[in-house]
């Protein structure tokens, strides 16, 4: 199985060692500070820092692969802003009611890597936390515990359907399912087969889970205990009031002096 499925990337770098609840405290300011910057300079020095620092933490074979896989979404982002969002002046390229120019090709560049600078704080969360230690994080901050556990085998259910998906796939091409050399209307038909098989794996493994927690006594004990207390160390405090404080720098800044709002100039 290629491991840029698996979400958990073993490791040792200080965001593996860093507690869940300050790595939360952490992707929420960064993903809150994205979502108001609109500069392309601003947002590609964000991508690139998310580059380096989760290349640092779980090598570049897992960055690039998930680079890849966003690769797409972010060419048809920018690709479909540009061509809904004309120029009503200063247009550098007319091609009949599209108007192409500076502005907007900027903003929609930004607008685009933003989206894949936000999918990578979403991973630098999940590539560096163990499934049940971010439950458990979870339940630190007072979030209930089957909602805990419910954020936790949806997110490892994400390879484990992948796996499955290939399995099946694999499977039926032995079979002699064609799958490759047709349109998309023929190969998406020709993924019936594949779709029903994963619909059957799914609910069977739904089933198997619900008895395996019914079995185990979920929710028979009102409070839970755990192996593995977490503890906040310096660090973990450096790092989320860190990003809190700059993090509300910085939304100061946008709100008050524009800081962020213009594609191509720093200040507003």
């Amino acid at each position: 199985m290629n491991q840029y499925l698996e979400l958990y990337l073993a490791g040792d770098s200080w965001l593996h060692r860093l507690d869940p609840r300050a790595k939360l405290a952490l992707v929420l300011c960064m993903g809150l500070c994205l979502l108001v910057t609109a500069n392309l300079w601003l947002v590609l020095v964000a991508l690139v820092a998310l580059l380096a620092v989760l290349g640092g933490a779980v090598g570049w074979r897992p960055v690039l692969r998930t680079l890849q896989l966003l690769l797409p979404t972010v060419a048809l982002v920018m690709l479909l802003w540009a061509l809904v969002n004309p120029l009503s002046e200063g247009a550098i390229l007319v091609l009949g009611p599209v108007q192409l120019g500076a502005l907007n090709l900027a903003l929609a560049a930004a607008i685009a890597l933003r989206i894949a600078a936000l999918a990578l704080v979403v991973f630098l969360l999940l590539y560096t936390t163990e499934t049940g230690t971010l439950v458990q994080g979870l339940v630190a901050l007072r979030v209930p515990f089957a909602w805990g556990l419910t954020l936790g085998m949806a997110l490892r259910y994400l390879p484990t359907m992948a796996r499955a998906f290939r399995s099946v796939s694999e499977a039926q091409q032995a079979r002699g399912l064609q799958l490759e050399g047709r349109g998309l209307l023929q190969r998406a038909r020709a993924y019936t087969p594949i779709a029903i098989a994963m619909l059957i794996s799914a609910l069977r493994g739904t089933q198997s889970v619900s008895w395996g927690l019914e079995a185990r006594g979920l929710g028979a004990v009102p409070r839970r205990t755990w192996m593995h207390e977490l503890h906040l160390e310096p660090l973990d405090y450096v790092v989320a009031v860190g990003a809190l404080i700059l993090s509300g720098v910085y939304i100061y800044g946008r709100l008050r002096c524009s800081l962020g709002a213009d594609p191509l100039r720093l200040w507003g």
